[in-house]
């Protein structure tokens, strides 16, 4: 002996808002217990608030394509903008090069060692500080045209000493003149006969 269990299925109808029975006779699914077909759709099934249907997905394509993200991209990297850029940078290369250059005028020291002054053999002119100085220029007038001028040098201003061979001779009408480096600090001029003269130092750094 065979048994089999049976359930009803019921659906409420759309119609009338009632429940009816859902059989199956002659393997024709009937819902009115006729022997109509009742052809059910997925299009007709009602889906929640939102839901992605193909009509919703197709408006989502439609407004990406609208972007038009490709044609707003596609411009930056072509060869006319990266030839602006490389000629922005030329640009910015050209004002940056050459040669900078830096001048200061030559400082200047001068001293009046002696202002008209009568001097007699073996006395000193006044000192010149040449602290600073690279070269000097020493120059003037003297009544004594017949004997040298010395050079002498100091390193503390109290003991000096001849400045190897360097004598300055004055020309016929006691002009003198004479230019050299100054490796030291402090100069003076010693005369070696008796006279009237006036005598500037002019140290440049």
């Amino acid at each position: 002996m065979s048994s089999s269990l049976h359930g009803v299925m019921h659906v409420v109808d759309s119609v009338s808002n009632k429940s009816r029975p859902l059989t199956l006779a002659n393997n024709v699914l009937a819902v009115d217990n006729s022997a109509n077909t009742q052809p059910v759709s997925l299009a007709a099934i009602p889906l929640p608030s939102g839901a992605a249907v193909e009509s919703k997905q197709d408006d989502i394509v439609s407004a990406l394509s609208g972007l038009a993200l490709d044609s707003s991209l596609s411009g930056l990297g072509t060869a006319s903008n990266q030839s602006t850029a490389n000629g922005h940078l030329s640009a910015i290369e050209s004002s940056l090069s050459g040669t900078v250059s830096v001048s200061q005028a030559a400082l200047k020291t001068a001293s009046t060692v002696n202002s008209a002054s009568s001097v007699a053999s073996g006395d000193y002119s006044s000192a010149h500080a040449c602290l600073s100085d690279r070269k000097l220029a020493i120059f003037g007038d003297t009544t004594d045209f017949s004997n040298n001028i010395d050079v002498y040098v100091s390193d503390d201003n109290i003991a000096y000493y001849k400045f190897g061979q360097y004598s300055i001779f004055p020309d016929s009408a006691g002009n003198f003149a004479m230019m050299l480096d100054a490796p030291f600090k402090f100069v003076k001029l010693r005369y070696n006969g008796s006279a009237t003269v006036t005598a500037l130092i002019v140290g440049v750094n």
